[in-house]
């Protein structure tokens, strides 16, 4: 018999007749086994991690394991006299445990209990109530003040341990509490944390700043093992979107320090959770980036010289704004215009090495995301991954999260995109704790012999950029509108050619300035603010766009996904940088919204003329927003497109 265990901690009661017979289509939530033993169900009441397998709701128990709570089975009693004993016994009490999978030889499934504890139920107990799981730290669990473990959540420190939670990184806690006396206050709102097998432990974090409440003694319905230093609780579900909501709530953050090299006192640097490494990381002020973002500007746009490249810094301003807010980012053009070169130069600017540089040559035999990813050999039981060593990079940047990585499918367009990479389009939308990448199902993990390499799933996370180079000819496919509404889509300007005789080029070969770029140095270029910082009249702009597109036909307009992703390119703009806002702005209407207007003369007329068309009529009347010189430059050339070929492709 395979067995295998999971080291987080659930919550539970005696499944009741009823909800055994709904589950698992048996009328007995207790029964006496071959063993002469009470057998009974456990229904779980907490939500359970995003890995876990969701329709088991359901877990086997023995009464042995209630012995060491004082449970005595009288087997001389009649059956139904047992059965009701033990019903007595559990109808006050829920059950803290880990939950544990057997897979016998005939590879049927039982999941089971481990690790049983008891806990008494609150008078306010509701049967249809559902828990979720807290991290609770404390003075005494961190040897930190409060003040101090604030500081630690807001740069990203580690935390310590945390036993009983599920240490994946796609079950990130959006809430912690501190406990202080009798006395919480939480924590949020988190939307990631870092590598967890780092003997630090946990660290946490926030996209919008690390926000706090007071709950004061918790007035609300929860549990938690009966010693004086829970490292967890479980609140209800309820309960914990309220305070969520409270959190959300907060409009203005409490001043957060900034982070300087500080000497904290010896009692912390004596406790395990700290180690010199991580210390020295977790330390790192401002002064000691490789560069500041318009000094690695500087040095993008000299690597992209010695490598023989001629961009406009406006071109090259905008490349590296896109890749900062977006999660994919595609380089058209004409072949032999050097996008795959620009893809090199941006990773020898950020120091990559090859196994963080990774391309990957698009086949036009791909046919699904197999293809891309591999397959289960269920003749061998085992994962095969495909050759594309994209795998491998996945899972080295899951297992080393301040790593920093590139991922390029050149010339993605050979094949289908909305094949070979559809579950990239599905995930990479969400969040990055939630950006789940299934290889197979959990149910054969057991079965698989590398499933210790190759996990049923990996996390994608923020630390890897995702950039697609396409040509634009017969021998390629067009991009679905699912693909362009992920995208920045940009057409990099060729220069004069007499720049090439003019090209000064570095002596000795050697890249002076060379300097590594960890993901931590990288986030510190974005920005990102949950609040849209887009203007009023930007907005009603993109509105008004959005409704004249609309009744030419459904198929176009503009969708809040859109907005947002303009919104967070503009946030992103470099401080003095030579691209300003208006320009930016006429940038993202050119690669977020006129790729999509494709299509037949009758439907796209009325709309691209390039003098008397609804959308130049439309930005005549918003000329203090932007020029709009690219969105006229791509008017004028759909609309020759339609007069010539009657249509756009």
């Amino acid at each position: 018999m395979i067995k295998k265990y999971w080291d987080f901690d659930l919550l539970g009661v005696l499944a009741s007749k009823e909800e055994v017979y709904q589950m698992a289509n048996t009328y007995k939530n207790v029964i006496i086994n071959k063993q002469n033993y009470l057998q009974f169900y456990i229904k779980i009441i907490s939500e359970t991690p995003e890995s876990f397998p969701r329709n088991q709701q359901l877990f086997t128990c023995y009464s042995t394991e209630l012995e060491k709570y004082g449970f005595e089975e009288n087997f001389y009693e009649n059956e139904n006299e047992r059965i009701l004993q033990l019903e007595n016994f559990l109808s006050e009490s829920l059950l803290i445990f880990k939950p544990l999978r057997k897979l016998k030889s005939n590879h049927e499934e039982i999941f089971a209990v481990s690790d049983i504890r008891l806990i008494p139920k609150l008078e306010i107990y509701d049967n249809s109530q559902k828990f979720k799981q807290i991290p609770v730290f404390s003075s005494m669990s961190t040897k930190l003040t409060r003040d101090e473990f604030y500081e630690f959540l807001v740069q990203g420190k580690y935390l310590g341990d945390v036993s009983g939670i599920s240490t994946e990184i796609i079950d990130t806690p959006s809430i912690i509490v501190w406990k202080e006396n009798s006395d919480f206050e939480a924590f949020g709102l988190f939307s990631s944390h870092g590598d967890y097998t780092h003997k630090g432990g946990l660290s946490l974090i926030s996209d919008i700043g690390v926000r706090y409440v007071k709950l004061g003694n918790l007035n609300y319905n929860y549990y938690c093992e009966d010693s004086k230093e829970d490292s967890f609780i479980f609140i209800d579900l309820e309960a914990y979107t309220k305070i969520e909501e409270d959190l959300e709530g907060i409009t203005s953050l409490p001043y957060e320090k900034k982070i300087e090299k500080i000497k904290l006192p010896e009692r912390i640097l004596e406790n395990k959770m700290i180690n010199n490494d991580q210390f020295d990381k977790d330390l790192m002020n401002e002064e000691d980036l490789p560069f500041k973002e318009n000094e690695f500007l500087e040095h993008f746009t000299t690597v992209t010289h010695d490598m023989g490249l001629y961009y406009s810094e406006k071109d090259l301003l905008n490349f590296h704004t896109s890749i900062k807010s977006n999660t994919l980012t595609i380089l058209a053009g004409m072949s032999g215009t050097g996008k795959s070169k620009i893809v090199q130069a941006y990773g020898k600017a950020l120091g990559l090495d090859h196994t963080q540089l990774v391309f990957i040559p698009v086949r036009p035999s791909w046919t699904d995301d197999t293809d891309l990813l591999g397959y289960v050999d269920t003749k061998n039981m085992l994962y095969r991954p495909s050759d594309t060593y994209l795998i491998d990079t996945l899972f080295a940047a899951q297992n080393d999260r301040n790593k920093l990585y590139i991922v390029c499918f050149d010339e993605m367009n050979l094949s289908r995109v909305e094949h070979y990479f559809s579950q990239f389009l599905s995930i990479l939308e969400m969040e990055p704790n939630r950006r789940v990448l299934r290889l197979y199902s959990d149910r054969i993990e057991q079965q698989i012999y590398n499933s210790g390499q190759y996990t049923p799933s990996i996390n994608i996370g923020s630390n890897i950029l995702f950039i697609g180079t396409v040509n634009i000819d017969e021998s390629t496919y067009h991009f679905s509108d699912k693909v362009l509404d992920r995208a920045n889509v940009i057409t990099l300007e060729v220069q004069p050619f007499d720049l090439l005789l003019n090209r000064e080029s570095n002596k000795d070969g050697k890249d002076k300035t060379k300097k590594l770029f960890t993901y931590d140095h990288y986030n510190k270029f974005r920005k990102n603010e949950a609040d849209i910082k887009l203007t009023n009249e930007e907005i009603s702009f993109l509105w008004q766009l959005h409704e004249i597109m609309q009744k030419e036909s459904l198929g176009f307009g503009i969708g809040p996904r859109i907005v947002r992703q303009i919104d967070s390119y503009i946030k992103n703009l470099p401080d003095n940088s030579s691209l300003t806002r208006k320009e930016a702005f006429d940038i993202q209407i050119v690669q977020r919204i006129l790729t999509k207007l494709r299509g037949p003369e009758g439907l796209l007329k009325d709309l691209v003329e390039s003098e008397t068309g609804l959308v130049i009529s439309l930005i005549l009347q918003y000329e203090g927003i932007s020029d709009f010189t690219k969105t006229k430059e791509v008017l004028i050339q759909k609309s020759k497109e339609l007069k010539i070929n009657g249509f756009i492709l």
